[in-house]
């Protein structure tokens, strides 16, 4: 409930400001403020309205500068270690002349001392934006954002500046250079790069630079950098080259579930059987390099059997009937294939071998028994 108020005085708020009925406005941000003290929205529209208010009436009245004596005599009152009260009393003043060069001073001075710089630099920022002319205001808004390290405000003061000063070949040089270095804030994959470019063979770091792109969906750019890398390399990489694989089936993923959003019945079926090839492909790759290795002969053909190619997985089967553990298994699935195939014959032959192997009141007995007389009727 509290957020939805402040929204609806925000909004109101805004709608005043454009109606330019800043007395208005004022008082639905000093409203917002009140229901949501810390809210940054809220403090930044509140700045944004009093300058506005200031800049299109004469002058202070009669009230607001008895209002600024009392808020004057207090700041003086309060005791200079309290830094968070004399901010909070200094920004009053200021909100009653936010134009006042020596206000304004006093009011960064005494932001620095309290550890308010943030807020001190939103009053600038509404200052400078009120007047988009002021270039004194923006190198002031400039040297404040650079002195805190707030590169988007320094980026909006040198875009400003730039604007006012077209020829100006330091201040395009210095807003690219800032552009830059927002960018390795927001996107950590290019700093990731760099400490790679450094540490080229460093396996983690190359994992945690993939998979940071992975996360941004920067997936064409990932495989082809990896690809690239794996390429190069004298001596398999098994690590990385399971991450590929991953990051190939986290593309092929993000694109199914696109093309399920379209109902594109075609693109699905195709991005299907590239899902399968892709797990052929990781599977083949192990084999290769490992052929002696029954268990994953096994896997191999399990794969290749539920992608329906039956020729390749039958090879595989034949080769892991040899294991001690898969043999009965691996003869259940290639009679299965011979059946595929319309050779009765052979797939009787696997399912009598495994037969005689089998003790009695065994689940696989029973099944393969039932499997041959149903071939034998047929």
């Amino acid at each position: 409930m509290k957020k939805i108020k402040l929204n609806e005085l925000l909004h109101e708020g805004n709608e005043a400001l454009l109606r330019q009925e800043y007395k208005d406005a004022l008082r639905l941000f000093q409203s917002a403020r009140q229901e949501s003290p810390g809210d940054s929205t809220a403090r930044k529209s509140h700045y944004r309205a009093a300058t506005e208010l200031a800049l299109h009436q004469a002058g202070l009245t009669p009230f607001q500068r008895l209002q600024k004596g009392i808020l004057v005599l207090s700041y003086h009152l309060i005791p200079p270690r309290q830094h968070t009260k004399r901010y909070k009393r200094v920004e009053q003043i200021w909100l009653l002349n936010p134009t006042c060069k020596r206000t304004t001073h006093i009011l960064i001075q005494t932001a620095k001392q309290s550890g308010k710089i943030k807020f001190a630099l939103q009053a600038l920022q509404a200052l400078s934006q009120a007047q988009p002319n002021e270039t004194a205001l923006m190198n002031q808004l400039l040297e404040l954002a650079r002195e805190y390290q707030n590169i988007p405000i320094e980026i909006e003061a040198l875009e400003a500046l730039t604007r006012l000063h077209p020829n100006n070949t330091e201040l395009a040089t210095a807003l690219q250079t800032a552009k830059e270095k927002n960018q390795e804030a927001t996107d950590p994959t290019i700093t990731l790069k760099k400490q790679l470019e450094q540490t080229p063979h460093n396996v983690e770091l190359r994992m945690q630079y993939l998979d940071t792109q992975l996360r941004t969906r920067q997936f064409d750019q990932a495989i082809a950098e990896l690809t690239a890398y794996l390429s190069e390399q004298d001596a398999p990489q098994p690590r990385l080259e399971k991450r590929l694989f991953l990051a190939r089936e986290h593309q092929i993923n993000f694109k199914l579930a696109a093309a399920q959003d379209e109902h594109n019945i075609a693109l699905i079926d195709q991005l299907r059987k590239q899902s399968d090839q892709l797990r052929i492909e990781q599977v083949q790759l192990q084999v290769t390099r490992s052929p002696n290795d029954l268990q994953l002969r096994f896997d191999y053909a399990k794969i290749l059997y539920d992608c329906r190619e039956w020729k390749e997985a039958l090879t595989q089967f034949q080769h892991a009937i040899h294991h001690r553990k898969r043999r009965i298994r691996a003869l259940i699935y290639s009679a299965d294939i011979y059946q595929k195939l319309n050779q009765s014959d052979h797939a009787q032959e696997q399912l009598e071998t495994a037969l005689t192997e089998l003790p009695n009141n065994t689940r696989e007995k029973t099944e393969i028994e039932n499997t041959l007389q149903q071939l034998q009727r047929g």
